[in-house]
């Protein structure tokens, strides 16, 4: 940063008036290093607040902080033995080019093998010539179709339009809202998601090899 700053000085510019800026500058950031974990901290606090009702929900539940920008926060834990986690980010843009914000919370099941990545998602269609509906989408057809004839949109749907997906790389299956005016699910809800994902790891485990 500094080097930036002395290429961008004008040339009539001294070399005392640049010293003086790059200590101001050197002098400063130690503020704004302060003035940021401040805010990182109370932001964290915000979310430990928000994630209270749901930790008993998980066996051994820990929050995992964001000790950087305190953007995003994150619970993981078992259920019924199985690791799992949940994630908020608050106020962000609902989807690519939308001018509306909305809470993003996500459930998630790890440890899950597959083959291949798949994703099951709510469309709204396109503006009055599309159709809204659920669509399952994999490189590999075959298993879009076993996972739609077992009847994996029935275990999602009741909790609103969303995103489930599959990652291979990761071994991590996750569903994906916009829950406002939560920003984290009611325990009972979340309950309800965890038993549903379960169901769906279980599903993607036998179809996906």
């Amino acid at each position: 940063m500094i080097a930036a700053l002395v290429v961008a000085v004008p040339k009539e510019t001294s070399n005392t008036d640049v010293i003086f800026g790059i200590v101001v500058v050197l002098a400063l950031l130690p503020v704004f290093y302060v003035i940021g974990r401040v805010v990182s901290l109370f932001q964290n606090f915000k979310f430990a607040k928000h994630w209270a009702p749901l930790i008993p929900v998980l066996h051994d539940g820990t929050i995992v902080e964001d000790r950087l920008t305190a953007v995003t926060s994150r619970l993981q834990g078992t259920y019924q033995g199985v690791p799992v986690f949940a994630t908020m980010t608050p106020n962000v843009q609902r989807y690519r080019y939308s001018r509306g914000n909305g809470n993003r919370f996500s459930v998630g099941v790890s440890e899950v093998p597959g083959a291949s990545d798949w994703s099951a998602r709510w469309d709204s269609g396109i503006p009055i010539i599309g159709t809204p509906g659920w669509s399952i989408n994999a490189a590999d057809t075959t298993l879009a179709t076993r996972l739609e004839s077992a009847g994996l949109i029935a275990l999602i749907e009741s909790f609103g339009q969303a995103t489930l997906s599959y990652e291979t790389r990761s071994q991590t299956l996750e569903w994906r809202a916009n829950i406002e005016p939560w920003f984290v699910l009611p325990p009972e809800r979340f309950r309800h998601v965890l038993d549903a994902m379960l169901d769906a790891a279980l599903m993607s485990r036998a179809l996906n090899h």
